[in-house]
């Protein structure tokens, strides 16, 4: 059964690679990495919605959580317009290694410290090794993405 969880974290990050892919072609359409963002959350809010007043999960809530966590649609927001941002400007498969880096240093963070919740674990070396490896895909990634775009001019011969 855990390995079905995993499987399935793993779709999820899938997902979040094809909707970056999605949302870089809303961006070229709109033009407006804002306006992209409103739109993808539009439309979400919208199936999510009718999802909801179709029972599909089966459960309502009967109180409002505390306002602070709330503020998970505020990251949300901002994850999107600035993964489309990084995205356009360096392509999806660096803004997706990108947001793992990014997610992996948050969560080293927040279960180090414990915070929201989580059970306070001092990383290990494995967990920083992994970091570390995604810092340096994050910055070969980009590198080949800049000489891509900038390729070197041809070298003249004496």
């Amino acid at each position: 059964m855990k390995w079905l969880v995993l499987l399935g974290t793993l779709g999820a990050g899938l997902g979040l690679s094809a909707g970056g892919a999605f949302n870089l072609r809303l961006l070229r359409g709109l033009r407006v990495p804002l306006a992209a963002s409103l739109v993808n959350f539009l439309v979400g809010t919208t199936v999510l919605g009718v999802l909801w007043l179709l029972g599909v999960d089966g459960h309502r809530p009967d109180h409002w959580p505390p306002l602070w966590t709330l503020l998970g649609g505020v990251l949300g927001a901002a994850y999107v317009t600035l993964n489309v941002t990084g995205a356009a400007r360096y392509g999806v498969g660096v803004s997706t290694v990108a947001v793992t880096l990014g997610q992996m240093l948050g969560a080293l963070l927040l279960g180090s410290r414990g915070w929201f919740g989580q059970t306070a674990q001092a990383p290990g070396a494995p967990a920083w090794l992994s970091a570390a490896l995604l810092l340096g895909a994050v910055v070969l990634l980009a590198q080949d993405r800049q000489a891509a775009e900038n390729p070197a001019p041809p070298k003249q011969e004496d």
